[in-house]
Parts: C-alpha cells; sequence; structure tokens
C-alpha cells in the first residue's frame, strides 16, 4: 500500500476531529480540574498525528517529499510526555509535577525535531537511510532510535503509574483508571500485532490510530464516569490544603497517606514515614493507641502539653470496599483549641459575676453538694461565712450606683485577697456575700471574718464630693455541727448575720444554741 489512498487517509481524518473535539471538550468542560492541561494536550497531538498521517496518504500537495510524513512527528513526540504527565496528575503524584520536570520531559521532543528536519546537515536521524514514497520511518539513525526508546519507555512508565492507582483506589475513581488503562493498552496491542506481521495495513504506520483509540477511551472516560470531576480534585486541593490533621493507615496498620497538617502536627516527614507501623508514629500519645485497632468508629478530644496549651478532637473511622472488606481507617485531627477557649470562657461567664469577678449562686448550687459529701466522707469540717456591707442602700442612694460598685468590688478584691484556692467566694445576692471555707471550723472562721471586716472597715470609698466609709457584717455557720444541708447551712449563717445586724453591726457572730433560742424568742 502507498500514497495515495483515500480510504486509509478518510479513517484517519475521522480520528483526527475527534481527537481534536475531545481536546476543545476536555479543557472547556474541565479546565480546572487537575489532569485537564496534560490530556488536552495529549488529544491535540494526537489529533495532529492523525490530520498530519492523513494528508500523508491522501499525498496533498507539500514542499517537498515525505513532508507530512516528517510533520507527523510534532504529534508522535509530544504524545509520549503528555501521557505520562497526565496519568501521573491522575494518580495524584503532584509532588513530581513541578516546571522543572515539565522542561525536561520537553528537551527531548525538541532535540528530535531539530534533528529530524535538519538532519542533511547532520545525519544524526536518518544516517542516510532516508527513503521516498514510504508510509512510515522503519530505519534511522541514533536519534530515531534514541526517540524508539525513550518514548516507550515513557508510555511503560505511565502504564505502571495508572495500575498502581488503579490498584489502590476503590468505586468510581477506580472504573475511570480501568477505562484509562483499557485504552492505554491499544498502542502496545498495535505495536505487538505489528511487530508479528499481522497489520491490516502493509506499509502504513497503525501507531497514531491506536493512539486514537487510546485518546478515545479517555474521551469516554471523562463523559461517562466524570473523569478529572472527582477524586483527583478532592485528594489534591482539598486534603493537602486543608487546616485538619488526615492520615490513613491500611489493614495491617501502616501509615498509607498523610497530609502537611498531620505531618506538622506529629512532626513527621512524609516520604520517610509511609509504610512504617502507626504504633512508632504516635508513640508520644500511648493512651489512644488502642482506639487505632478498634474496627468501631472512635472520637475522643486529645490535650497536648500539661497543663494542657491546646485540643484536638480526633476521630477514626474504620474504611471498608463495597463488598464491606476492611480496608483500613482514616484519622483526622481537628484543632479544637480556640472552641474549648470559648467554651471555657463561656462557662467560666456563667459562673461568675460579672461585676465581681466572683463566683454567682448557680456555681454555687453545683458545688456544695459535692463539698458537703467530701467533707462527710473525709469528716472535716466546713465553715460557711455570710457577709452583708452594712447601710449599703444609703451609699447607693447618696453616692449613685456607680460608687456603690465601686464598694462591691473592693469587698470583692479583700475577700479574694484573704481567701484559699479552694474557698469558694460567691456574691450571694445584692450586697451580700458567702464565702464557704472547707476543712476550717467556726472557730477559726470567725477570725478570718474578724480580719476581713477590720481591713474592710479601713477601707476609703472616695466619691464625688464627700467619703463613703462602709462597715461589715457577718453570720458564721459550721458543717455539720450546725446543721447538714446546704439550704439549711445558708439559713443558719444568714441568721447569725440577721443577729449581728440586729446588735448593732459591723460585727461577726458565730452561730451558738443560745442564739437560736434568743432568735426563737422572738
Amino acid at each position: 500500500m502507498s500514497p495515495p489512498d483515500i480510504a486509509y487517509s478518510t479513517v484517519l481524518m475521522v480520528a483526527g476531529m475527534i481527537c481534536m473535539v475531545a481536546g476543545v471538550l476536555v479543557l472547556q468542560t474541565r479546565r480546572t480540574a487537575s489532569g485537564s492541561i496534560p490530556l488536552g494536550v495529549l488529544m491535540f497531538a494526537l489529533s495532529w498525528w492523525d490530520l498530519t498521517y492523513s494528508l500523508f496518504w491522501a499525498d496533498a500537495p507539500a514542499p517537498y517529499p515525505n513532508f507530512w510524513l516528517y510533520v507527523t512527528y510534532v504529534g508522535a513526540v509530544i504524545v509520549p510526555p503528555a501521557l505520562l504527565f497526565f496519568a501521573m496528575q491522575l494518580s495524584g503524584m503532584h509532588d513530581w509535577l513541578k516546571t522543572p520536570f515539565l522542561l525536561i520531559l520537553c528537551i527531548e521532543p525538541l532535540l528530535v525535531l531539530t534533528a529530524l528536519f535538519t538532519d542533511p546537515w547532520h545525519a544524526l536521524f536518518f544516517a542516510g537511510r532516508e527513503t521516498q514514497g514510504i508510509g512510515m520511518i522503519l530505519r534511522g539513525g541514533p536519534v530515531f532510535w534514541m526517540n524508539v526508546i525513550y518514548s516507550y519507555l515513557l508510555i511503560l512508565i505511565a502504564v505502571v503509574v495508572l495500575i498502581r492507582r488503579f490498584l489502590q483506589t476503590e468505586g468510581m475513581y477506580k472504573k475511570q483508571i480501568g477505562v484509562v488503562l483499557i485504552g492505554v493498552g491499544f498502542p502496545w496491542l498495535n505495536s505487538f500485532i505489528f511487530v508479528l506481521g499481522f497489520s491490516p495495513f502493509p506499509n502504513a504506520d497503525n501507531t497514531p490510530f491506536s493512539f486514537s483509540i487510546a485518546g478515545l477511551a479517555f474521551t469516554y472516560a471523562l463523559l461517562r464516569y466524570n473523569l478529572l470531576d472527582i477524586l483527583p480534585i478532592a485528594r489534591h486541593v482539598l486534603i493537602e490544603n486543608m487546616s485538619d490533621g488526615v492520615i490513613v493507615i491500611d489493614a495491617q496498620n501502616r501509615l498509607v497517606d498523610i497530609n502537611p497538617a498531620a505531618e506538622q502536627l506529629l512532626g513527621l516527614s512524609r516520604k520517610s514515614r509511609i509504610g512504617e507501623p502507626v504504633g512508632n508514629l504516635i508513640s508520644t500519645w500511648s493512651d489512644i493507641i488502642a482506639s487505632f485497632y478498634d474496627l468501631r468508629e472512635t472520637e475522643a478530644v486529645i490535650p497536648i502539653g500539661n497543663p494542657p496549651r491546646s485540643y484536638f478532637d480526633l476521630k477514626i473511622s474504620p474504611l471498608y470496599n463495597d463488598h464491606q472488606r476492611f480496608l483500613g481507617r482514616l484519622v483526622v485531627w481537628r484543632d479544637i483549641t480556640l472552641l474549648k477557649k470559648a467554651q471555657a470562657d463561656l462557662q467560666e461567664q456563667a459562673i461568675r459575676d460579672a461585676l465581681t469577678g466572683l463566683y454567682n449562686r448557680r456555681y454555687l448550687d453545683e458545688t456544695l453538694d459535692r463539698e458537703l459529701a467530701r467533707a462527710m466522707r473525709e469528716h472535716q469540717p466546713i465553715a460557711f461565712v455570710m457577709l452583708d456591707i452594712d447601710h449599703f442602700k444609703n451609699i447607693n442612694d447618696k453616692f449613685g450606683h456607680n460608687e456603690g460598685d465601686v464598694v462591691l468590688q473592693k469587698l470583692a478584691t479583700l475577700l479574694l485577697s484573704y481567701t484559699r484556692v479552694g474557698d469558694i467566694v460567691c456574691r450571694y445576692g445584692g450586697e451580700e456575700f458567702l464565702v464557704v471555707l472547707p476543712d476550717v471550723t467556726a472557730e477559726i472562721a470567725f477570725q478570718i471574718a474578724e480580719r476581713w471586716r477590720k481591713s474592710f472597715t479601713g477601707l476609703t470609698m472616695p466619691a464625688e464630693h464627700a467619703e463613703a466609709n462602709a462597715t461589715l457584717s457577718g453570720g458564721i455557720a459550721e458543717f455539720p455541727i450546725h446543721r447538714n444541708t446546704k439550704e439549711e447551712l445558708i439559713s443558719t449563717a444568714d441568721k447569725a448575720l440577721y443577729h449581728a445586724k440586729q446588735t448593732g453591726r459591723n460585727r461577726v457572730i458565730l452561730w451558738k444554741q443560745d442564739l437560736r433560742n434568743q432568735l426563737a424568742s422572738k
């Protein structure tokens, strides 16, 4: 068979037009997807290869013999590196696909094309074996054979990359890669057919046609299985850039994937840690290692540091395929330090009095039962001291509520200065304050309260035009001598305070039996 051959030329022309349409479709509908650019370049290179070879077999006018045959090489040398680049992007090998790597892939095609079109000067491509009127180039010099070996080596690497990715994936993405692999298989099948002498077109190169079939398989995957639409984008754009740490562990508890956020948290290097047992990676978190081996979904909050400096929400989810075969686990870390801080702030606000910063009655109700139970269990006393600012209404009326607030704040500061960390200092209501002193008897509490009273009396409250000197009264009850429940103890301390008010103010009264009799007789 020799040119012209309109039938073969027509088949190539149709294949070239289809590849061109596919390339336009890729760039118009999937331009932002990972792999779209190399796939578009691949389809346009195939289109060029088909169309120019079609013109050769149509015996189209040319400036010199074999012109169209040589021009086909522009597409032929672009197809292998474009295929490899596409396979690597489709497989998520983004760490490799940098500008230097792309430039390296471009060097060989440029050298081959330069050698081809300047062969009369050096004979490196044809080595003096150029023949007119042939349908394909089968013999040549060192550059020709270098290109043959290089091209098939790139295609072989692309196939290995795709097979490896095919074995790692499931579901829709596995079907995508499967169709791409079937397409890549056609050029290899054509090579074997050609070598064995079974080519249906003697003296013609079937390679561009076989690659066009591969391109059509890619187009089918694009339209049928939404090629480039799902996992490559999710893996590279979402997982790599998300602030949450993500780790994937296989069924043998070995690390198979990790994103930069997880690497930073664990202080790991991905390249040196892939395939390592997960127990080695989180040895410092021995209390949660067991959770990694549980087939159930697990979630826990992990504090970092002692005391905790940060908190992470850890979620471990088992992974299964469509046949419910266990594949491994997905581990996600989420930094919830700010959330924990906000929760702590809200909780603190809920149990604190806004004006004085002391505990409020809500905190008192939540805490007293626990304190009384502990005291009963350990046979320890608890003193309840009820305090009240004398004639506080007069201070507000004479100097204003702002000055009254200052008085309350100064008393709060005083109480905090003369109490322990474990003591409960509470603004009970208005100008009333309740101080609960664990492991303190009523007699010792009386001495402490007297110190508060005297110190408070010595404080001068500045006002706009005068001075307001405030005094303090107090009443004391003890658990379990006087009462057993929190309501009874607070009521008893309040009755002692009432007696202090009735007997002249600016004093502290300790609840006693005779005092109860006096109040009962009134």
